[in-house]
């Protein structure tokens, strides 16, 4: 089975709205076996809306729409779809009254143009919109599905959670299928990963493998083609034991949702634990990235950004004439941040960081890219220094990734060997 996904969306051929939509149903449609072959980004014209509607019927099984589905004028995607399927455009009482059920229950009054939504292809089943009044379109033809959801995130997503992946898995038993398994690495280059994994050749007899380099470390992605689910997970079994054969020690997780946040997280919980946090190059990026994970108030105590000297003085206690010495980019900085995190707040563990992030403000002795994390507990004060390259977002990426590696390492001195286990 082809797939396809068509983005209706002028601001994102503009530059003015990130495509995320595509992402999220491709994740989808992998998770069912049907990775997607094709993306395309067309604009608000119904020309080549029309155009890429008959492309795509030529060349996929299932194509998926987002975007021009609402009340405006510059909504389209419904009168397209009708024109190309060739079917009328009637009026339902039953999309009528699920409409104004959303606006009683959001208490605002229902408009002419919201009205509009009733107004519906012949033939063509609507998708349940639990977020808004615009309901998706669902056509099947000659063995091919249409799905059309509109733009707006939370409305796509439960769209395509709720009814689209149901009724496609549904269509995929019996069917090949593709599956994939992604191994996250931390602490080593592609180039010697791509060197150490010399058994590529008998992998790939089972699974395609690539390399997927990014600033959290190199994900080793594996795909496995199979004339059934089991089939298509056996292979990916065996090629995963020939790959940890070799590289085990720097797989730390595996799946497309890993996050080292939330193995930071679990080990903490299940200590007891709580993590402060001090920063200073990364400007409350590692806070921000514990806290996007649900829960981490249960092992999450508090964080300072302490940004200018003074303020690393004031918060966290570090002693100016230290700064005056060593300067805040720094180990005997970096240790006194952390120390002073743990002894200001409740928590366990503190992990601070000091750098520069660049672009400028390097020196010979101090280049763009320095790094020193500090970590602390009751018993223990460390530091670890690393140079990281002097693009300002990756150095910061890289130094929260690296202060959360500094803790795992800490708590579970094999954690990389273990990571099978904890995940």
């Amino acid at each position: 089975m082809t797939s396809e996904i068509i983005v209706i969306a002028d601001e994102v051929l503009l530059g003015q709205t990130l495509d995320t939509n595509s992402h999220f149903i491709a994740q989808q449609m992998v998770g069912i076996g049907q990775p997607v072959n094709t993306v395309t980004v067309i604009g608000d014209d119904k020309d080549v809306m029309l155009t890429a509607f008959r492309e795509a019927y030529h060349r996929s099984d299932v194509v998926l729409i987002t975007g021009g589905l609402g009340p405006t004028h510059d909504d389209k995607t419904k009168e397209v779809i009708a024109r190309f399927f060739d079917l009328p455009i009637i009026f339902r009482n039953d999309i009528l009254e699920a409409v104004r059920e959303r606006f009683k229950e959001r208490q605002l009054p229902l408009n002419d143009s919201t009205r509009e939504q009733a107004q519906f292809p012949e033939g063509a089943t609507p998708i349940p919109n639990r977020y808004g009044s615009a309901p998706g379109i669902w056509i099947e033809r000659e063995g091919r599905f249409y799905g059309a959801m509109p733009g707006i995130p939370a409305e796509m997503k439960s769209m395509m959670t709720d009814f689209v992946i149901p009724r496609l898995r549904k269509r995929c038993e019996g069917r090949d299928t593709t599956r994939f398994r992604s191994l996250h690495t931390f602490g080593i280059m592609e180039s010697t990963l791509f060197e150490m994994l010399d058994n590529r050749e008998e992998i790939e007899q089972n699974a395609k493998l690539a390399f997927l380099p990014s600033y959290k470390g190199v994900i080793l992605r594996l795909t496995a083609h199979g004339k059934s689910l089991e089939a298509a997970n056996e292979l990916l079994r065996r090629a995963e034991r020939l790959v940890r054969d070799k590289v085990g020690s720097y797989i730390i997780g595996d799946g497309e949702n890993f996050s080292i946040e939330e193995v930071v997280g679990r080990l903490l919980r299940e200590r007891g634990w709580k993590l402060v946090t001090a920063e200073s190059c990364t400007g409350g990026l590692l806070s921000k990235r514990l806290t996007d994970i649900p829960g981490s108030s249960d092992w999450f105590e508090r964080g300072w950004v302490t940004y200018s000297n003074e303020s690393k003085h004031e918060e966290l206690g570090v002693p100016a004439e230290l700064i005056e010495k060593h300067g805040a980019v720094s180990p005997e900085v970096a240790e006194a941040m952390a120390e002073g995190a743990l002894r200001r707040s409740k928590g366990n563990v503190a992990l601070s960081l000091t750098g520069v992030a660049g672009p400028g403000g390097g020196t010979e002795e101090k280049p763009v890219g320095l790094v020193y994390i500090g970590y602390a507990t009751a018993s223990t004060v460390m530091h670890k220094r690393h140079i990281f390259p002097d693009k300002r977002d990756v150095n910061r990426e890289r130094s929260a990734t690296a202060a959360l590696m500094l803790l795992l390492d800490q708590f579970q001195p094999h954690i990389r060997e273990r990571a099978p286990q904890l995940i």
